[in-house]
C-alpha cells in the first residue's frame, strides 16, 4: 500500500489558478463619500485572470492541521468612463480615458481539527484567518474637449487600497478513495465587526489529489467565495485611517503540484 498523505507532516504545493471575479471598490475622499465602483462595467477590467497560488501545510498531530498560503489576484483595463466617479481626494469625470490596475490578493490562514481522523477519512472544524490586499489605481489619460474625448492628454493618477482582515469557521472533510486518491472539501462563513470593520466571508471548497509517488502528486481544485468588508469612520487611535468599501466573489479552478515530505 502507498504512504498515506491524509497524515503528512507536511506538504507544499504551488498552483496556477484561473479566477473568474465580480469587484466593486470604494474608497472615500477626506470628507464625503466615494463613488462605488464596478471594476468590470465602470472601468472595463476583465473579469478573468491566471494567477499563482502557494500553500503549504503543517500536522503537528494526528487531529491537527495548519495551512498557510496566499493567491495573488492582479488585473488592468483600460475605459472611457460613462459616469463621473469619485475615487480618494479626486473626481473622474465622464469622458476621460482611464486606465487601472486592481488587485484583491489574499494571505490566509487555516487552523483544522479533525473530530474523526481514521485511516481513509477526516471530517472536523475548520477556522481561517487572513489579510485581503486591496488596491487600486487610477490613470487618466485624456479628457473631453471640443475636439472630442481623446484629443486633450490630462495625465494623472491616484492610488487607494487598504489591508482589511478576514475569518471564517465551517467544517472540512478529507478522504482517501485509493492508494492515490484523495478527496478535499471546505465549507466556511462569518461575519464579524472589529472596531471600524465590519466583514463578512463566504468560502466553499473542493479538490481532488492524485499522487505520482510517495513524494508528489498532482491537483485539481476548484474555490466559491464571497468577501465584503466595509471600513467606517475610525473612532480611535487603532482604527485604519482610511474609509470604504470592497465586495467582491471569486470563482477558482486552479491546476498545480503537491510535494509532501
Amino acid at each position: 500500500m502507498s504512504r498515506n498523505h491524509l497524515y503528512d507532516r507536511f506538504q507544499a504545493s504551488a498552483s496556477g489558478t484561473f479566477l473568474l471575479l465580480g469587484t466593486t471598490i470604494r474608497v472615500d475622499p477626506d470628507s464625503g463619500e466615494g463613488t462605488e465602483i464596478n471594476v468590470k462595467d465602470n472601468l472595463g477590467i476583465g473579469s478573468t485572470t491566471l494567477q499563482p497560488r502557494l500553500a503549504f501545510r503543517w500536522r503537528p498531530g494526528r487531529r491537527h492541521e495548519l495551512e498557510a498560503g496566499y493567491q495573488w489576484a492582479k488585473r488592468s483595463g483600460e475605459a472611457v468612463l460613462q459616469d463621473t466617479l469619485v475615487f480618494r481626494d479626486t473626481t473622474y469625470v465622464a469622458g476621460l480615458r482611464v486606465n487601472t490596475t486592481s488587485g484583491t490578493s489574499q494571505g490566509f490562514l487555516t487552523y483544522r481539527f479533525a473530530f474523526m481522523a481514521k485511516e481513509k477519512t477526516q471530517i472536523g472544524a475548520a477556522v481561517g484567518v487572513g489579510i485581503i490586499f486591496l488596491t487600486a489605481d487610477i490613470a487618466a489619460t485624456a479628457g473631453v474637449t471640443a475636439g472630442g474625448a481623446d484629443t486633450a492628454i490630462a495625465q494623472f493618477s491616484r492610488s487607494g487600497g487598504f489591508n482589511g482582515p478576514e475569518g471564517s469557521i465551517g467544517l472540512f472533510g478529507r478522504f482517501m478513495l485509493g492508494d492515490k486518491w484523495y478527496l478535499e472539501t471546505d465549507l466556511r462563513g462569518i461575519a464579524i465587526k472589529i472596531d471600524n470593520i465590519k466583514a463578512g466571508v463566504v468560502e466553499a471548497g473542493l479538490a481532488g489529489r492524485y499522487f505520482l509517488s510517495d513524494k508528489v502528486g498532482l491537483e485539481l481544485g476548484y474555490n466559491l467565495g464571497y468577501y465584503e468588508v466595509n471600513i467606517e469612520a475610525p473612532n480611535n487611535f487603532a482604527s485604519i485611517d482610511k474609509t470604504g468599501k470592497i465586495s467582491y466573489t471569486v470563482n477558482g479552478w486552479r491546476v498545480g503540484v503537491v510535494y509532501a515530505f
